[in-house]
């Protein structure tokens, strides 16, 4: 199949082309500029890139236009692929479809943390045996690209972006992300351009978490009291994880860990998982809320993909993070 991508430069629109190539599709893309690092990268990849917003960069005609919200209703290229009659997407159908469609969607959502946290997420997965798919909108220093299309059938690790899709599909893009596994890391008023109230955008998130199936899991942040609030309107199992200086509310954490002070580089803490010990665990990552990310991410890894618990926390401290991330 080819498919043409308008807007190919941003960080996520430069990933999905590379999935695409890594699933074996023809692909072209468009945009404005080509400067590093995601230029460069999408050469290596085998992108075939066309400069500038032009309808003739869709001849010969693509059999999959996939229009980025970077393109405003009037960008010419995309009002083009609209009027001829071609087959056209938003970044989300495109993952929805042909991606997440008989895979199980790993979604991490929340105001702060996603990239950093996905990118774990996909390494743990990866160090339990499980082949995992991975976009994200950064450079993992594990994987060394902001995609991975994994084996068949193995869980897909995604960020979860709560911005709208495209100008002809205004929803958020995580609402396509067939969610059965998720981590919800915090909400805080966020995007006042397309939410101008708290409320609309804590809306966002309760849609979200709806759309996980009754059998899926949802890991949530007990500290964020919008957090416990959306949870609790989930119709899959629940799992709360916070650190042991955390106000959690009125919930008791599934998952607790105890930093310890810092040692070589590393932030070690002790990690309790449905009131049992589980071990202390060695984080690359600096801060307390990293200490969060990891026992989320330890948590899904675990109960929603049953990677082996033991394994999970050892390959933590192999994790090395997202480039141009703390």
């Amino acid at each position: 199949m080819h498919v043409h991508v308008i807007g190919v430069c941003g960080t996520g629109m430069g990933a999905l082309a590379g999935l695409f190539r890594a699933a074996g599709h023809r692909v072209t893309g468009s945009d404005t500029a080509f400067h590093p690092p995601i230029g460069p990268a999408l050469a290596r990849w085998g992108v075939e890139t066309r400069p500038g917003w032009d309808p003739a960069n869709l001849e010969p005609a693509p059999d999959l236009v996939v229009i980025g919200n970077v393109c405003r209703k009037d960008n010419p290229e995309a009002r083009a692929a609209i009027d001829r009659g071609l087959r056209y997407t938003s970044f989300p159908g495109a993952m929805e479809e042909l991606f997440l469609a008989d895979r199980k969607g790993f979604v991490v959502a929340g105001t702060h943390g996603k990239t950093t946290t996905t990118t774990l997420l996909a390494w743990l997965l990866h160090e339990g045996g499980k082949d995992p798919g991975l976009l994200v909108g950064g450079i993992p220093r594990n994987f060394d690209q902001s995609f991975r299309l994994g084996a068949p059938g193995a869980p897909f690790a995604i960020e979860g972006d709560e911005y709208d899709s495209a100008f002809f599909e205004k929803t958020p893009k995580f609402w396509r992300y067939r969610p059965w596994g998720a981590i919800l890391t915090s909400i805080e008023h966020d995007h006042i351009d397309i939410y101008p109230t708290e409320e609309a955008y804590v809306s966002a998130f309760v849609e979200f978490v709806k759309r996980i199936p009754v059998d899926g899991l949802l890991v949530a942040w007990a500290g964020d009291r919008h957090v416990r609030e959306v949870a609790k309107q989930a119709r899959c199992r629940v799992r709360f994880y916070a650190l042991d200086r955390d106000d959690c509310g009125d919930v008791v954490p599934d998952w607790v860990a105890a930093p310890a002070p810092a040692i070589g580089g590393m932030l070690p803490f002790d990690l309790f998982g449905h009131g049992s010990a589980c071990g202390r665990v060695l984080a690359p990552l600096s801060g307390h809320h990293n200490v969060r990310n990891t026992v989320a991410a330890i948590a899904l890894a675990s109960e929603g993909a049953g990677c082996d618990l033991a394994t999970t926390i050892k390959a933590v401290q192999g994790f090395l993070g997202v480039k141009r991330r703390q």
